[in-house]
């Protein structure tokens, strides 16, 4: 190559490097931090034995669904949270799970004789319940921080609480196939608990790494 034309190349423009959108990295994310978790929640938990022969029942299918969709909804919060100036209307339908739960309480306490109200609040799993869903959420948390270091949380701790809902919603999904406890005054009160320790941790993790 001569030197005119080496000087020439040299001083082309570069093609620009496109830069993966950064919703497709927090859902990748996503993604893989749920492939772990169901791999961990295969290994060491697994579905009940009962499960078919409930599977329709209303209570049971709540347990699953409304964290999940909790989970699912919390996704677009999380995304606006690492977007300077980013705003989000999904944090509103957050409100329907908490509400639709509060109903599925009021139900069972109607459905449940009140002799029964207290064994059924208390159970014989939250020793299982409460560090299970926290050590199921850990993967989904820690990818998902990773990808929010792609972004530009304004409030780290706030972006970092998003990571943990997210995580925390798709754990206690994960879990309750495993769990036998399917009276809301159980779940409502100790996966609420669960959930609200995985947001914390997630939210003080996030003020650190997420940090600009």
């Amino acid at each position: 190559m001569r030197t005119d034309d080496l000087i020439a190349a040299l001083g082309a423009e570069p093609s620009p490097v496109r830069p993966v959108p950064l919703g497709r990295v927090v859902l990748g994310a996503l993604a893989v931090g749920g492939a772990v978790t169901g791999a961990l929640f295969a290994a060491f938990w697994g579905v009940r034995m009962d499960l078919s022969a409930v599977l329709f029942d209303p209570f049971l299918l709540a347990k699953t669904l409304l964290p999940l969709a909790l989970g699912v909804l919390a996704v677009p919060v999380g995304l606006a949270s690492i977007r300077p100036g980013g705003v989000t209307r999904a944090a509103a339908g957050l409100w329907l799970v908490p509400v639709v739960l509060v109903g599925l309480v009021a139900v069972a306490l109607w459905v449940t004789p009140p002799a029964l109200w207290w064994t059924s609040f208390v159970g014989h799993s939250i020793a299982t319940c409460l560090p299970s869903i926290f050590l199921l959420s850990v993967p989904v948390s820690a990818a998902l921080l990773a990808a929010f270091r792609s972004g530009a949380p304004e409030h780290p701790a706030r972006a970092g609480a998003a990571a943990g809902l997210i995580a925390a919603g798709v754990s206690a999904a994960i879990y309750s196939v495993y769990c036998t406890e399917d009276s809301p005054l159980f779940y409502a009160a100790w996966y609420t608990l669960a959930m609200a320790a995985v947001i914390g941790a997630s939210a003080l993790a996030g003020r650190h790494l997420l940090r600009w």
